[in-house]
């Protein structure tokens, strides 16, 4: 599993360095990013974390994932007010800085960030998790994670800059992003969970990327561009698509 850890590192940094250049010119990214984490939920996780517990145990798989996906859609209220999609476009933040003082930033505000690098962490748990289930199920659990770390990259980028003029801040934070999931692998290396707890967390994961796909990356990549929302929609079903190739080709 080393490479399995490093990948993300690079997945985070690239995301963050395409938010400080390419700015808003990244929906489709995000709506690709979305319907690879919703199919690998539903398609790949959901299944295997069901096997784990056993077909007599269905109610408690669901309320796992029911849970992953309340508990990420509450931090979700809170913390992305000011993520990549949602600032407001650079002639915009002009007009309104003309117009009205900005209040003043506190230590507080690097919480968001913060709590998006604890997240990535847990990312790194989910990729170790996966591989401890099955190889096959590990594989598609990155793909997963490194769809989403890009706009995870993106997104402690844009919280950074939000927090604290000057991208110095935003530069380090992503750096901890980055790294922050190889300590999530680390730590899935020195767990050991039984086959139904092993399930029970994997649903739970599965709850945490059916939120991020269905009700953040997807709408985030629309939210500048209404107009393009069913083109963006095709673009969601055609990752989608790729994970079951993936998964079918994996259980050939």
């Amino acid at each position: 599993m080393p490479i399995a850890a490093i990948l993300p590192f690079f997945s985070t940094l690239v995301g963050g360095i395409a938010a400080l250049r390419l700015r808003h010119r990244l929906h489709p990214f995000m709506a690709f990013a979305s319907g690879v984490l919703v199919a690998t939920a539903i398609a790949t996780i959901l299944p295997e974390a069901q096997a784990l517990v056993g077909p007599d145990r269905v109610l408690e798989v669901g309320v796992a994932a029911m849970a992953g996906y309340l508990l990420f859609t509450l931090i979700e209220s809170f913390v992305h007010q000011t993520s990549f999609e949602h600032q407001e476009p650079a002639h915009d933040r002009e007009r309104v800085a003309s117009a009205t003082v900005a209040p003043p930033r506190t230590k507080l505000a690097v919480l968001p960030p913060i709590s998006l690098i604890l997240h990535s962490t847990l990312d790194g748990l989910a990729i170790g998790l996966g591989f401890q289930a099955s190889a096959d199920i590990g594989v598609i659990v990155l793909v997963a994670v490194l769809a989403h770390d890009f706009a995870d990259g993106m997104n402690v980028v844009a919280l950074a800059l939000d927090a604290a003029s000057g991208a110095k801040l935003a530069i380090a934070l992503l750096v901890l992003d980055a790294l922050a999931p190889l300590l999530g692998v680390g730590l899935s290396t020195v767990l050991s969970v039984s086959p139904v707890v092993l399930g029970l967390l994997l649903a739970w994961f599965a709850g945490v990327f059916i939120a991020i796909g269905a009700t953040h990356l997807l709408p985030e990549s629309q939210h500048h561009r209404p107009a393009d929302g069913p083109l963006l929609v095709g673009v969601s079903a055609l990752g989608a698509a790729v994970v079951l190739v993936v998964r079918l080709l994996a259980g050939s």
